[in-house]
């Protein structure tokens, strides 16, 4: 029935794509095509037509749970994939129902809905709960080693390691998009993932690095094994770990002992053990969260 209320509707014939290069269509209705008889669909009987369909289900509770988890799963925290849904449950539903209460309340206001999620508990506090995309990963190493901080030649070529990682730019595997969260993950990316930032963080010479290195060493002094750990997390992030990953990080800072930027010779000695500091942060699974 929902077929036959949406006959008639079709687009206008486009232009031939060469050699005039592409033309839009456009939607048409095409009345004499429409199916004028009576037709039932979710409990609704009339000669009904598309935009009584979508407009039946624009009102249903189906409709603003699946728009509120898309919502909760791109904003605060990963969700299993789509095709679960059915069988997996949100893993919080109090806010699921929070924005989706949003939405019934205001007939379908998208701002409504957005509003209830950023002002919910659940939203402040999500923090390191979504795996970071391979875009978002490279823009953040990119960021935090202060390259292309604008626009240059070069730049493009990052699309290549996002493509490594997973996702070719502007193309998605199919008209669902990708599949995020820990899907993002597996042998080789994470390979990928890991040896792209080690590279990029290994070159001393980028302006991040150096002022990483000057706020490491900003007092002149030493800096011993447990601040060098806790400093470096904070200027990667700051970027909380846990107890396992820290012991991890404060073993190799106590191996090479404490720090010295008393004169350039000192700092020039330091600055391969902070980069192999961060080399090591970054291989973390922390620094694979956002």
């Amino acid at each position: 029935n929902a077929a036959r209320a949406f006959t008639g509707w079709t687009i206008t014939q486009p232009i031939p794509l060469y050699p005039q290069g592409h033309f839009k269509s456009e939607f048409q209705f095409s009345q004499g095509d429409h199916d004028e008889g009576e037709k039932t669909f979710l409990g609704h009987t009339g000669n009904l037509n598309g935009d009584d369909i979508v407009d039946i289900v624009v009102k249903q509770p189906a409709t603003a749970n699946f728009l509120a988890r898309h919502m909760y799963n791109f904003f605060v925290a990963d969700e299993p994939q789509v095709p679960a849904w059915s069988v997996e449950p949100p893993q919080d539903q109090e806010t699921i129902d929070t924005i989706v209460k949003a939405y019934m309340e205001t007939d379908g206001d998208i701002v409504a809905m957005l509003r209830a999620m950023f002002n919910s508990d659940s939203f402040k506090n999500a923090q390191f709960k979504k795996v970071k995309n391979p875009t978002e990963l490279v823009a953040g190493v990119l960021k935090l080693v202060g390259t292309y901080r604008f626009p240059e030649p070069g730049v493009v070529a990052f699309g290549a390691a996002t493509t490594l990682m997973g996702q070719t730019l502007l193309n998605p595997p199919t008209v669902e998009g990708w599949h995020t969260g820990k899907e993002w993950i597996d042998g080789g990316t994470l390979n990928e993932r890991i040896n792209f930032a080690v590279n990029e963080i290994g070159d001393a010479g980028k302006p991040g690095i150096q002022d990483i290195i000057n706020r490491l060493g900003a007092h002149g002094g030493s800096v011993s094994p447990e601040e060098f750990t806790d400093k470096a997390l904070d200027l990667v992030g700051p970027l909380p770990v846990d107890d396992k990953t820290h012991a991890a990080l404060m073993e190799y800072a106590e191996s090479v002992g404490s720090l010295d930027f008393s004169s350039d010779e000192a700092r020039e000695e330091a600055t391969p053990r902070v980069i192999h500091m961060l080399q090591m942060i970054a291989a973390t699974r922390e620094f694979q969260f956002a």
